[in-house]
């Protein structure tokens, strides 16, 4: 015959939740990106971290644009089925190089590398 346990020790542990909106709220508005956000709150993981921004959306009326919360944090530059390779700069150790918005590049390949060069 099987054997009954106690009740006690057959109830699985519920996971308390890190959700804290004040502090949500001010990491937001401090101009923070998701992985500073998840830092700050102890989150692990992206997707726990964007539950919490729509419980704080629903809850205040108000939309909040977390910078970093829906691109992929990989440092690795793959090429598409469109042929086209995409870099999010702030992935990569770039050094004093300073970058700005319509910056020119020539692309050239030596052994095996491509290399872009600022004109």
């Amino acid at each position: 015959m099987a054997e009954n346990k106690p009740e006690e020790t057959t109830k699985k542990k519920r996971l308390e939740s890190k959700y804290n909106a004040a502090k949500l709220r001010e990491a937001i508005k401090g101009g923070n990106n998701a992985v500073q956000i998840m830092h700050m709150l102890g989150i692990k993981h992206k997707q726990t971290l964007k539950q919490y921004i729509l419980k704080l959306i629903s809850s205040d009326k108000q939309y909040y644009e977390i910078p970093g919360l829906y691109m992929h944090s990989s440092s690795k530059a793959k090429v598409s089925k469109y042929g086209t390779i995409r870099l999010i700069l702030k992935n990569y150790d770039l050094g004093d190089i300073e970058l700005k918005e319509n910056d020119e590049f020539s692309v050239y390949t030596e052994e095996n590398r491509i290399i872009l060069e600022r004109l």
